[in-house]
């Protein structure tokens, strides 16, 4: 990873065992702070309260009261995108092809389908976090950017201002020196030279 800062990624998942050799694969192969949670509401709680770069999520979550929107990983997904954009990973036995594109359309960026490498999803992980963080950063270089062009603006309109103000005391006394110098002229007596 190019930013040097570590990543945070959350991970959703009720299996231990598939919890334990994720934590050891991820924690291994790239500098990330990793957060389990089992189901769907804790998920949501933490990234309400401390969002992450990147989400990994079973397809199949425990059925959780008070959350009944949320049946499993995709919607989850859905509820995900909607507090912020952040690349998803889905994790699932036999995901229909209609559940596939239910999970594109919910901003899923990868599925994979169980039995996965370790090492696949630990390199779509890094590519994901890495794709996330240089959007971020050129987001930022942009909005710096934009800032730095209306402080231009603001102050070449207040530049201008002043111009235009110097400009109307120029004229002002010009006027008043041709008014002193004809006011002169006229008080001079006519036959003197």
């Amino acid at each position: 990873m190019t930013s040097g800062r570590a990543f945070k990624i959350l991970i959703v998942e009720p299996d231990p065992d598939l919890v334990e050799m994720l934590v050891g694969t991820l924690a291994a192969s790239m500098n990330a702070h990793l957060t389990c949670v089992a189901g769907a509401a804790a998920c949501l709680d933490t990234e309400l309260v401390d969002p992450h770069d990147l989400v990994i999520t079973e397809l199949s979550l425990p059925v959780e009261h008070g959350i009944e929107e949320v049946t499993d990983g995709i919607g989850l997904a859905e509820s995900l995108c909607s507090l912020s954009s952040r690349p998803i990973i889905l994790l699932a036995d036999r995901p229909t092809a209609r559940q596939t594109i239910r999970a594109m359309r919910a901003g899923v960026r990868d599925v994979f389908i169980k039995p996965f490498t370790m090492e696949a999803l630990a390199d779509a992980a890094a590519r994901m976090l890495h794709g996330f963080d240089l959007r971020r950063r050129h987001f930022a270089k942009y909005h710096k950017m934009r800032d730095l062009v209306r402080r231009v603006i603001r102050e070449r309109r207040e530049l201008n201002e002043r111009v235009e103000l110097v400009c109307r005391d120029l004229v002002g006394a010009h006027r008043r020196l041709a008014h002193r110098v004809l006011e002169t002229e006229q008080s001079r007596p006519t036959g003197t030279t």
